[in-house]
């Protein structure tokens, strides 16, 4: 039975531990690698349609010299492995290596598989409450789709699930009929963040073992995901017979369309090489495992050890010491259409309380939008960090002084001036919070990286015995195990601090949290007005580039004056008939006021009424930061003889250098991130369609909110 639930957010948890008997026999069949030839086999590349979007936000920078489409807006993170991919020929190697620099660019959807062995509770703080840390597990590792095998779901127990949590997830399941909260289950988890789910479905393939999803990606296209959890209790017969009636359920039902991924928990390995320590002897599921392969049309080699065909890795442990055993059963296949839009391939800890480990991967296509860098921004987190706020300081004492010798040197450049000294200023802060960012590493998230780096150099060892092998892996593996739990335990309680401070009350955190969880928009492609193809149908623009050319040219159109329009001096006279006819008038008095030069106490106020929480431009720099400079100026100068920075005189310095000389083009001060915003009518690729928003520099609207003071 396929049930299809909705939706999960808040998360608390721990696991619980259930036996997965290991499989009786290993096996090890023919070697795989990227050179196996035949049909569906690695390295085999027939022409396919395998279309995934990627997620992210839509943005486009609007600035005064130059335009770009930047689709994500934030980088994903790269997986540091020295291991280099399958050498498959110097030509094909390039092929490859090109292919993987254009995937890195483009927006992904993670995939991932695990074996949670059983469904544990739901009870608060529990050691057995699982779903809270598989959710957080999912937010943490931005994971869209995750696969888990062992899962013991009932329509009750998901019920359960939808009165703790709020529409973040979509749960699709199928259970054993016989004893479904004891026994076997799969589900596939899809979050709501990175996918629409609206129009998923889900096919029972095995009752209780395997169950395809059908999804539509982020960018556009369709993905279909197998996930399996092939049987162990009566060893390899019962396997073989599992892989068969999989195999016939498509040869019966052709009109069921084969998956383009099939993964899950297929409690057998392929080489000796995949079980630590090795141990010899074929396993005869395995042939019965590569028709299936062959019959869904998808590689032989999984798609891990195509990628790293030297490395030991594993995703099942158990016992300790000398009996200690690894084995890598989890694993995900692909399409060989697929695998060329693969990337990040990784086997990882989950810290959820389960014997098997986390194994995933990144998936793009040839239609996924192709991300740019994004802004960076200033990390609120380390606002008050006292190392950062030091060297911030001293930086902004330092242009302090040139401020000052350029005042008593009464000169004034395009290159040195007032505006220029702040534009350095705060280039410079930004690098400062950069660097600052990258070496302040949580303690526990340190060394839970050490300890997983001291793994891997143990499972690469070839100068240790197996069996001791083993029992160096089992005991740091159980380091790693325990720090994420701990380190679990601590956003838990960070998160519950947040909702206690914020939650019961209208902030911007309780509009997060009650607000609909929904994938990003994805602008994948814009319609080339008035152009059409050779059979008369519409052509469409895919590079990002030339797709923000296009967008800046539309709203730069609509700006422009049209035929219809007056000459200027016919307007000029316009607008001097209109405000002559107007009777409140301003005084001399308050002419003059408009037009003085800017004070500080202006600055002052500007800053206190500038609202926080809200998006900085370009520069990343939020309002937050200028008032906690400010705050340490006033602070410091209660102590004579405490060396100060007063960020108020800098930005008035600037402010009053605009004045007199104009916006030097050296600062980019107007420069905007514009951003597209659907208006939820008409065809998506359409530019008319949308409508942008900009976000300025924090310092561009204070000095907006003084004139408005003004006014």
């Amino acid at each position: 039975m396929v049930v299809a639930s909705a939706d999960f957010a808040t998360t608390n948890t721990h696991p619980t531990h259930n036996t997965n008997q290991e499989d009786t026999q290993s096996g090890h069949g023919s070697t795989r690698s990227a050179e196996g030839g035949g049909g569906g086999a690695a390295g085999a590349r027939p022409s396919s349609s395998d279309t995934l979007g990627g997620h992210g936000s839509t943005s486009i920078t609007n600035t005064q010299g130059q335009n770009g489409l930047e689709i994500g807006g934030h980088d994903e993170e790269e997986r540091d492995n020295p291991a280099a991919p399958a050498r498959l020929g110097d030509a094909q190697g390039r092929r490859i290596s090109r292919r993987a620099q254009e995937n890195e660019r483009k927006t992904a959807l993670k995939v991932a598989t695990l074996n949670i062995n059983g469904f544990g509770n739901l009870v608060r703080d529990h050691a057995d409450n699982k779903w809270g840390r598989i959710y957080r597990m999912m937010s943490d590792q931005r994971i869209g789709v995750l696969l888990l095998q062992e899962t013991h779901l009932t329509k009750e127990r998901v019920a359960d699930i939808h009165r703790m949590f709020a529409c973040k997830i979509k749960i699709f399941f199928s259970s054993n009929q016989e004893a479904p909260t004891q026994r076997e289950g799969v589900a596939v988890v899809l979050n709501c963040r990175y996918l629409n789910v609206t129009n998923a479905s889900a096919k029972e393939i095995v009752p209780g073992r395997a169950i395809q999803v059908t999804i539509q990606g982020p960018g556009g296209g369709t993905r279909r995901i197998l996930c399996v959890y092939a049987p162990t209790s009566n060893g390899v017969s019962e396997r073989k017979l599992f892989f068969k009636e999989v195999g016939k359920y498509y040869e019966d039902c052709p009109e069921h369309e084969r998956p383009h991924l099939m993964a899950g928990d297929f409690n057998n390995v392929e080489d000796a090489v995949d079980r630590l320590p090795i141990s010899e002897g074929p396993d005869s599921s395995i042939s019965a495992l590569d028709d299936l392969k062959g019959n869904l049309g998808l590689m032989l080699a999984d798609g891990w050890r195509v990628t790293y065909p030297h490395l030991r890795d594993y995703t099942f442990h158990r016992g300790s010491g000398q009996a200690a055993v690894f084995s890598r059963l989890d694993r995900i296949y692909v399409s060989p259409h697929t695998f060329d839009g693969a990337r990040e391939w990784e086997i990882c800890e989950a810290g959820v309380r389960t014997d098997h480990a986390l194994v995933s991967v990144q998936l793009t296509s040839d239609t996924s939008p192709v991300i740019g860098p994004g802004r960076t921004l200033f990390p609120l987190t380390l606002i008050k960090d006292r190392k950062l706020s030091k060297a911030i300081k001293r930086r902004g004492i330092e242009a302090t002084r040139e401020l000052t010798d350029l005042q008593n040197s009464g000169s004034h450049t395009e290159t040195a001036n007032a505006q220029t000294i702040l534009r350095r200023f705060k280039l410079d802060t930004m690098k400062l919070a950069r660097a600052r960012e990258r070496e302040v590493i949580p303690r526990l998230l340190a060394e839970i990286r050490l300890a997983e780096a001291a793994l891997r150099k143990v499972k690469a060892g070839r100068d240790i015995e197996e069996k001791d092998k083993a029992a160096e892996a089992a005991a740091l593996t159980k380091q790693i195990r325990q720090l994420k739990l701990r380190r679990f335990r601590q956003q838990q309680q960070n998160s519950r601090a947040t909702h206690r401070l914020y939650g019961d009350r209208p902030t911007k955190y309780w509009s997060k949290l009650h607000r609909e969880c929904a994938p990003r928009d994805v602008i994948t492609a814009f319609e080339k007005e008035g152009q059409l193809g050779v059979s008369g149908e519409k052509t469409y623009e895919t590079d990002s580039t030339r797709m923000a050319a296009m967008a800046r040219s539309h709203h730069m159109k609509i700006q422009q004056d049209g035929p219809e329009t007056q000459p200027a001096d016919a307007r000029e006279r316009d607008i001097a008939t209109a405000l002559a006819s107007l009777d409140a008038k301003l005084s001399t008095a308050q002419a003059a006021m408009l037009g003085d030069k800017i004070t500080y106490g202006e600055c002052i106020l500007a800053l206190r009424l500038s609202k926080n929480g809200t998006a900085p431009g370009l520069d990343g720099l939020p309002f937050e930061l200028w008032k906690t400079l400010h705050a340490r100026h006033v602070e410091d100068a209660r102590f004579p003889g405490r060396p100060v920075f007063d960020v108020v005189s800098l930005l008035t310095a600037a402010f009053d250098d605009m004045q007199s000389y104009g916006v030097s083009s050296k600062t980019h001060l107007a420069d905007g991130w514009m951003a597209p915003i659907y208006k939820e009518k008409g065809e998506r690729t359409r530019i008319v369609n949308y409508r942008p928003i900009t976000l300025l520099n924090t310092d561009y609207k204070l000095l907006s909110k003084i004139l408005a003071l003004r006014l």
